[in-house]
């Protein structure tokens, strides 16, 4: 599958495309510790419009930065974005890559419509921190010592057995993402994915769909914010599933559904 460097101001963003020719572009946006290559069974759904799947700063191919936040991963992408050719454009993020897009569909008209998977909203207040449970103490331990892949898999299978047991191979992609990521992606503090989404809502001209999971199952996008959210937004539609913050993981064909209703 092709893959490009686009050189924006302060760093390189390695991202796929397909190279298709049409009127419709989807542009995919992963979560947190993710890669592009993690939308790869959306691409096949969609492979007749042209598609662009980007690695965030820090993230996988793409080159670093000095400090990581909701306030520095999404310029280069929205650099990216305004550099486009293509009309019709879609934006999808998942969790960290859903707070990009309203970030960059706030300050660009270059989006036509959203469709957001779990938002991390989940919090009204912003010194609140996304992951009390010490996961970026245990990467900033034992990254550093990490000299193969082989190495984070091995440690990767302390921070989450389960996902050895139940998809082994899903989890040796987590854990080769890891060995590949920048270390101080890791290096956040609290509010580091706190942004105020219904002010930023109020600049979105975008068709926005918001789907989130369960909070009690892990779904991170709070009803009193997505709500606030779409009263800010001409257009913006709000769907709440059975499932945890993978929400596309567990309902494929529905979140599909949602994206061809997007495109339709």
């Amino acid at each position: 599958m092709p893959e490009y460097t686009y050189k924006a101001s302060e760093t390189n963003i390695n991202y796929f495309c397909n190279d298709v020719e049409s009127d419709t572009t989807i542009f995919f946006i992963h979560g947190w510790t993710g890669g592009w290559e993690v939308w790869k069974p959306m691409i096949q759904e969609f492979k007749k419009f042209k598609v662009y799947a980007v690695d965030l700063p820090g993230h996988n191919k793409s080159g670093h930065i000095e400090k990581y936040n909701i306030s520095t991963y999404y310029p280069p992408i929205l650099q990216m974005i305004n550099s486009l050719n293509e009309k019709n454009l879609i934006l999808v993020g998942h969790s960290l890559g859903s707070s990009s897009s309203i970030e960059i569909a706030s300050r660009t008209d270059k989006i036509q419509s959203m469709l957001l998977e779990d938002p991390p909203w989940f919090s009204e207040k912003k010194d609140h921190t996304l992951s009390p449970d010490g996961r970026e103490d245990f990467f900033l331990e034992r990254k550093p010592k990490w000299r193969t892949v082989l190495d984070a898999i091995f440690d990767y299978q302390q921070y989450d057995p389960e996902i050895f047991k139940t998809d082994p191979y899903w989890g040796a992609v987590r854990a080769s993402y890891a060995f590949h990521h920048d270390l101080n992606i890791w290096n956040v503090g609290p509010g580091w994915v706190w942004h105020d989404a219904p002010k930023l809502a109020e600049s979105v001209s975008a068709k926005t769909i918001l789907v989130g999971g369960n909070t009690q199952k892990g779904g991170l996008m709070l009803e009193s914010i997505a709500k606030k959210v779409q009263s800010n937004i001409f257009y913006c539609e709000i769907h709440y599933w059975d499932t945890g913050h993978g929400v596309r993981a567990e309902k494929p064909y529905e979140f599909n559904k949602l994206l061809w209703s997007l495109i339709d």
